[in-house]
């Protein structure tokens, strides 16, 4: 005998219906292609649902690309977690962003039009600077623990460096999808990795 689901447990499915709809209409077509119908259409609900569940389409599509931001970052912030040494633990952290990467590699356009979206909505940015400031607070302590072993160059500034980690992150993303013949994530990432050992043994 099977159960139905509980009327909580509807509302929760057509809410993340929504939230995956929207994020399809702006991978597929750009935030000009999320119009309320389509995206109802996609979820399979009624055009009151995005009103019940959200407020507005505004903040429905600001609620799932805030997703995107999320499930690109939070496995990085996962590698922390693990009881290694500081370099594996860095290596581990840049292997998560550049895997979150190729596991998603189609949903790149969402990703874009989420950091797009950061620089004009103010609510939006200030989620998406505190998502990404945990992630650069993490960084640079890692980042202080290998100058203190010596494996980092003296000259290096841990907040500025991981600063500059995230933004070569997010260029790969953005090059990769311009000229994908020419910016494979992975020869990009080595490339820089290959500039940070470089520097360490030069110093």
């Amino acid at each position: 005998m099977t159960t139905s689901p509980s009327a909580d447990e509807r509302s929760s499915a057509t809410r993340q219906a929504l939230l995956d709809a929207a994020r399809r209409c702006v991978r597929d077509g750009g935030l000009a292609s999320a119009t309320s119908r389509h995206i109802t259409t996609e979820a399979g609900a009624n055009l009151g649902a995005i009103t019940y569940y959200f407020g507005s389409k505004d903040d429905l599509i600001a609620e799932a690309l805030f997703g995107a931001l999320e499930q690109r970052i939070s496995p990085a912030l996962e590698a922390f977690a693990a009881d290694a040494p500081p370099t594996e633990t860095l290596l581990a952290v840049v292997q998560q962003l550049l895997a979150e990467f190729r596991r998603n590699e189609n949903e790149a356009p969402v990703y874009l039009e989420a950091l797009l979206l950061a620089t004009r909505d103010a609510r939006y940015r200030e989620r998406a600077v505190t998502l990404y400031g945990s992630l650069r607070a993490r960084l640079a302590e890692l980042i202080t623990d290998l100058a203190a072993q010596g494996i980092v160059p003296s000259w290096v500034e841990p907040t500025a460096m991981a600063s500059l980690v995230l933004a070569c992150a997010n260029g790969i993303v953005l090059q990769s999808r311009l000229d994908p013949d020419h910016a494979d994530p992975l020869a990009l990432a080595t490339q820089f990795a290959g500039l940070l050992v470089a520097a360490a043994t030069s110093d």
